[in-house]
């Protein structure tokens, strides 16, 4: 856990590790084959940090407001903040995330905090979790609903979560690079327009720690990218209630097959989110 402190170097340093892990393409940052956002999901935001050497703002990952003080997004997106030590940190619920017109829709944040077992490897588990507490309450926008503890495992054993003709779709909000159709050769082509959409993602598969989600174009699937880190993946219950079962964590390079979401209906998340209630808000 730390509170914000500035160094010039530390932003550059954060600057180019961001460049290098959209360069190696493990973590997720944008929304493929989806939709302008609008104000459907106004409790989804975007972190902005500040580029001292350039005197400039720029997107990092996407998040969920999941308490008037608590800003959810994933552990290596705190991580990097932490490593870091950027002071300059905002979070912008703007339809626009680099859009500072209106001051209402982006907050300081006070403290960030990492999942204390977050490590990037190669393991089952890496505890892909983060908290921004933010100074001031946010009461114009209403936190989005967690999931109770083992929601997933109860779905999978009443045999709701399928695949195919019955499938299960799962609603992923973001900022960030929008994948175009027909892709251009030998890639796909991505565009950065920093704006909050949405897209529906087909259920794969049930991890102990992960929720794999299909974003293939050809089944008219979308899902996550390049931009969208942190963000959210929501279930709709019978009721139409979005549940908030997932964070947008990594997939594949092109992101054009599948992405894996942090579930948060497990212990090891919902044990953290309460840790740092009752440490860091609830005080």
């Amino acid at each position: 856990m730390r509170r914000l402190k500035a160094t010039q170097g530390g932003i550059v340093g954060l600057w180019i590790a961001v460049l290098t892990l959209l360069c190696f393409a493990t973590p997720a940052t944008a929304i493929t084959w989806g939709w302008p956002d609008g104000e459907l999901h106004r409790n989804v935001g975007a972190m902005v940090l500040y580029d001292a050497l350039n005197d400039q703002w720029f997107q990092g990952c996407s998040g969920t407001l999941i308490h008037k003080y608590m800003f959810l997004t994933a552990g290596h997106c705190t991580a990097w903040v932490e490593n870091y030590d950027v002071t300059e940190i905002r979070v912008n619920f703007a339809q626009d995330a680099l859009d500072f017109s209106d001051p209402t829709t982006w907050r300081e944040v006070d403290i960030v905090v990492t999942h204390p077992d977050y490590a990037w490897l190669a393991c089952s588990d890496i505890h892909d979790v983060g908290v921004l507490i933010l100074k001031e309450p946010v009461l114009d926008r209403e936190p989005a609903k967690l999931p109770k503890l083992g929601l997933l495992d109860q779905l999978k054993k009443q045999k709701k979560l399928r695949q195919g003709s019955e499938e299960e779709d799962f609603v992923v909000v973001g900022y960030g690079a929008t994948l175009h159709w027909p892709p251009s050769p030998p890639n796909p082509r991505h565009t950065y327009d920093h704006c909050r959409q949405f897209a529906f993602s087909e259920y794969q598969a049930l991890l102990p720690a992960w929720l794999r989600m299909s974003q293939n174009h050809a089944t008219d699937d979308g899902g996550s990218c390049y931009g969208d880190s942190g963000g959210p993946a929501f279930w709709i219950d019978p009721q139409g209630r979005e549940i908030l079962v997932g964070i947008t964590s990594w997939g594949d390079v092109p992101c054009v097959a599948t992405g894996f979401n942090y579930r948060t209906d497990i212990p090891q998340t919902q044990d953290f989110l309460l840790w740092v209630y009752e440490n860091c808000v609830a005080q």
